[in-house]
């Protein structure tokens, strides 16, 4: 009866963030169109289902990256699953997103239950408030599924302090195993956690905790070593994504004016935890809290801080950056600022009346906003949030052409890697910009045509917007 009435009175805190974050996603959240990344990552994947390409050698298209090896491939095996069980409907590639978002979510909850601490859907609303999480809840980035493997080592360290201790801290190394097999070295940074713990709470010497990171460090390289050790192609795959990506980047890619930018985009993301944080100091002067209680609490949340911080400051070694490599952090800004926030939030609520009128509202506001983000997410599920001409235009063109197909394209059109990526998911249609290779189909803008391009193709007239097909004369 008891967990009944908590599930009651929580509920339309749960429901209030989701609908929050649905109302702020639901133009986007199934819409056609996708972020470039994302969408190059669900071609290959669908490949990887159809059986076009293998786990450790992935394709792209057959003119362009056909063995893909710009990232390890554990994300794409696994999101082959859903292609393979659920089919090839685009609608896929935003409900596999969704679903990283869900687990992660979850874990975040799991992580804050271990910590003590009620009222979950405060991290939870404070992270999905986060403008590049919410984004990426869209748009298939592997940062998605690298959050699962780096939130999952801190929860099985946390299981670690309780029971089977070594058995759960194995568990924390094999999933950044899995981390560094999605997105690579960036997986590593909870290796910092268990001297973070120490540093601040002390509740272990420092040899016991220095000895944990050591097995955690242990138990997540081990299994990469076998793997490469035991099985060549793995080895040659890795060493391909090291030489191509990690190795260039450090080298000559550079895609930021310095090193700081990073940093500078973190305080953007997180401007809506910093103002939340900034509002309890106030009510911390303003109702005198416990000094013991908030110093507490400072410590707990310091130690969740600093481990977002050791996700964010490594991208700084390299000057190819982007906002999304540092998703893997924001659930533990969320945490830490929870847990900072957490005696004013305890304090509001502990005194709750959950049978007045205002609850009641609060409880119609929830449900209304929970539904209401869903009617509209459906609602906008046929519209365009990027590339319409481009995509009205794919949509136009595929039928004439049979699934698998190489065609010509003007070789000025090459670097569209969005047109490559469209071709490739909806019908494996590889774009071969060699036209001393003669296909039988040949694709041009309307502004490039020209006779010299078109000479020995009969146009195929349909209703598009920027690109023209033509047919080869027989």
């Amino acid at each position: 009866m008891k967990k009944s009435s908590e599930f009651s009175q929580t509920l339309p805190f749960y429901l209030f963030t989701a609908g929050v974050f649905l109302i702020i996603v639901c133009k986007d959240v199934f819409s056609n169109g996708m972020f470039l990344d994302g969408l190059i990552y669900s071609t290959v994947s669908k490949n990887l289902a159809n059986g076009i390409g293998t786990f450790w050698n992935p394709h792209f298209t057959a003119t362009c990256m056909p063995g893909f090896h710009e990232h390890p491939p554990l994300a794409f095996g696994i999101q082959s699953l859903f292609y393979r069980f659920l089919g090839e409907s685009r609608f896929i590639d935003k409900v596999y997103s969704l679903f990283t978002l869900v687990i992660v979510g979850c874990i975040i909850l799991k992580i804050w239950n271990k910590l003590g601490y009620k009222y979950g859907w405060f991290p939870l609303f404070i992270w999905l408030i986060t403008p590049t999480v919410f984004w990426a809840s869209y748009n298939n980035l592997l940062e998605n599924t690298l959050t699962i493997f780096t939130s999952l080592s801190i929860l099985f360290y946390l299981k670690s302090q309780e029971s089977n201790k070594y058995f759960f801290i194995f568990l924390s190394g094999i999933t950044l195993a899995l981390g560094f097999l999605t997105k690579g070295f960036v997986a590593f940074f909870p290796w910092t956690f268990p001297i973070l713990l120490w540093l601040f709470l002390k509740r272990k010497s420092f040899l016991k905790s220095a000895l944990d990171t050591a097995l955690i460090f242990i138990f997540s390289l081990a299994p990469l070593l076998l793997l490469i050790l035991l099985f060549p192609v793995a080895r040659l795959s890795l060493q391909t994504y090291i030489d191509n990506q990690v190795i260039s980047s450090l080298k000559s890619v550079v895609t930021v004016h310095s090193r700081f930018d990073i940093i500078i985009r973190l305080f953007s993301e997180l401007a809506p935890a910093i103002g939340l944080c900034l509002l309890f100091l106030i009510c911390v002067r303003i109702r005198k809290f416990s000094t013991m209680l908030t110093k507490e609490n400072s410590k707990k949340a310091m130690v969740f801080i600093l481990l977002g911080l050791t996700g964010v400051l490594p991208v700084m070694v390299s000057m190819k950056q982007s906002g999304f490599y540092i998703i893997p952090a924001y659930p533990f800004f969320a945490i830490g600022a929870g847990i900072l926030m957490y005696p004013l939030i305890d304090s509001l609520f502990i005194k709750m009346n959950y049978k007045s009128k205002g609850f009641l509202v609060f409880k119609w506001i929830g449900y209304g906003l929970f539904f209401l983000g869903i009617i509209l997410s459906l609602y906008f599920s046929n519209h365009f949030s990027r590339d319409i001409s481009k995509i009205k235009d794919t949509y136009a063109i595929l039928p004439e052409i049979p699934r698998g197909s190489v065609i010509n394209i003007n070789p000025d059109m090459y670097d569209d890697w969005s047109l490559h990526a469209y071709f490739g998911r909806f019908k494996n249609i590889s774009l071969d910009p060699d036209l001393k290779t003669k296909r039988d189909y040949l694709l041009i803008k309307n502004i490039d045509y020209s006779d010299t391009l078109t000479y020995n193709y009969n146009i195929i007239k349909l209703n598009t917007i920027d690109y023209q097909l033509f047919k080869i004369k027989y």
